[in-house]
């Protein structure tokens, strides 16, 4: 499902490809602002997925020299140009772009937040837990349903996550331990695989 090329240059129409092609005239313009926020050396993978009935590349992760987006959030590119910004290396950017998605989250924005859920940061994992309303649960799990391998990849990088950071107090950086069915990665999993499914784990 990656992209393989290892991508060093990155502009505009690359970061447009991360959205379906319905959209791309709010994409472009959110792909071009967000390009123009990013630090001169760059490199990241894609991975593939489907969204609305198209393959769309989206970018592992990008490199900001700043956050700071020119479009507000009466443009409508604002909202793609704040999911480019979810796959920021700052942590925080990630969270406060999450956040911004979560308030109305569209069908396109779906992979940018399930590809959160197989990160480390469980603050952001508590956030989009908090956002799981039946719309969105219906609409993450939509995406879930085309998206199968992609996914066990998302449930198996929780998991190891979870193992390393947060199982036990042995890891330098866990703040906090939590038993499995305490962890608020495996209850999105069951949560969402039951929007998308009908069943849980």
């Amino acid at each position: 499902m990656n992209d393989a090329k290892m991508l060093t240059v990155i502009d505009g129409p690359m970061l447009a490809a991360a959205f379906p092609v319905q959209h791309q005239p709010a994409a472009m313009l959110a792909g071009l602002e967000a390009a123009r926020l990013l630090a001169p050396q760059q490199w990241t993978e894609r991975f593939a997925v489907r969204v609305e009935s198209e393959t769309v590349l989206i970018p592992a992760r990008l490199r900001f020299a700043s956050q700071r987006l020119a479009l507000t959030e009466s443009d409508e590119a604002w909202c793609f140009a704040r999911a480019l910004q979810t796959r920021s290396n700052d942590g925080f950017e990630r969270q406060r772009a999450t956040r911004d998605l979560l308030k109305d989250l569209r069908p396109w924005a779906a992979p940018f937040v399930v590809a959160l859920i197989g990160e480390y940061i469980v603050e952001i994992l508590e956030d989009i837990s908090a956002a799981m309303t039946p719309e969105v649960e219906r609409t993450v799990g939509g995406f879930i349903t085309h998206n199968a391998a992609f996914w066990n990849t998302t449930k198996c990088r929780m998991t190891s996550y979870w193992n390393v950071y947060y199982r036990s107090n042995r890891s330098s950086e866990c703040r906090r331990a939590w038993a499995r069915d305490e962890y608020v990665g495996f209850e999105l999993v069951d949560r969402l695989e039951a929007a998308a499914y009908g069943t849980s784990n």
